[in-house]
């Protein structure tokens, strides 16, 4: 099974609405006979979990991702979803993914808000919305067909939960911004994110006045974006670079999970 990585669209933290974008930074997952010992504590809460809900034999994965870890780019909702997807077509199991993705990853303590927003995108493709409170998908929609996304993959998280959720009205202002123009409401949530955790938005600046359509950071953080019309990589990837190691990728167009 495979999905994607992401980019935030709005935070869910805040107000429980949540909007992200896949990109082509993909995450693949295999079961193979034997007993998962691994150091995740996500992925052995969910093998735990479908052990015992549906009664089965003890199972091994391997995990296969090209997305930095803890970096703000949806790296757990994609190898939650990827490997419920696989436990579910492997067994033929009737069960909601992303709902159970977003469950599980609150159960497991990796996710506040369960990230449904994040799941949905990382396992249909496209750009989704949602309400993470009640585990809701209010709607997916396709991505901008034009576009690059430039990502300076960085580790290590700033995250006050507390600090986010004290602007709850501004978030939802953005939230019902990205139901019509997403790239816009990308930029006002990456820099108020930024702005609220205490990021250096120094390179995000530097980005918009290169011409980008948006840039911020992405989920919690530390991971700073840039999104540009196709062509108009070059200056924002030379400014990038200088400060690390950069991604260029494309936003994943929905896809059909009747995998």
């Amino acid at each position: 099974m495979q999905t994607y990585g992401g980019v935030s669209i709005v935070n869910a933290i805040p107000s429980w609405y949540g909007s992200s974008m896949a990109v082509n930074l993909k995450v693949k997952v295999d079961i193979i006979k034997g007993k998962y010992d691994g150091e995740s504590k996500l992925v052995s809460s969910i093998i735990n979990f479908l052990k015992t809900k549906f009664d089965l034999e003890d199972f091994d994965v391997k995990i296969y991702s090209e997305i930095p870890q803890e970096s703000g780019l949806k790296s757990s909702s994609a190898v939650s979803t990827a490997l419920l997807g696989e436990v579910k077509r492997k067994f033929n199991l009737d069960i909601d993914v992303v709902k159970y993705s977003a469950i599980l990853s609150i159960l497991a303590g990796v996710s506040y808000t369960g990230a449904l927003d994040d799941a949905t995108s990382a396992y249909y493709g496209g750009i989704s919305y949602t309400y993470n409170k009640e585990f809701k998908i209010i709607k997916k929609s396709e991505p901008p067909s034009d576009i690059s996304i430039i990502i300076l993959a960085r580790g290590g998280r700033n995250v006050n939960l507390n600090k986010l959720k004290e602007f709850e009205l501004i978030f939802q202002e953005i939230f019902k911004m990205s139901l019509s123009d997403p790239i816009t409401a990308m930029k006002y949530n990456g820099i108020l994110v930024g702005e609220i955790l205490g990021y250096d938005l120094n390179l995000v600046m530097k980005a918009l006045k290169l011409g980008a359509l948006a840039s911020g950071v992405s989920g919690n953080g530390p991971s700073i974006f840039a999104v540009t019309k196709e062509g108009d990589e070059g200056p924002i990837l030379d400014e990038f670079n200088l400060y690390g190691k950069t991604i260029v990728t494309k936003a994943v167009k929905l896809e059909s999970q009747d995998k």
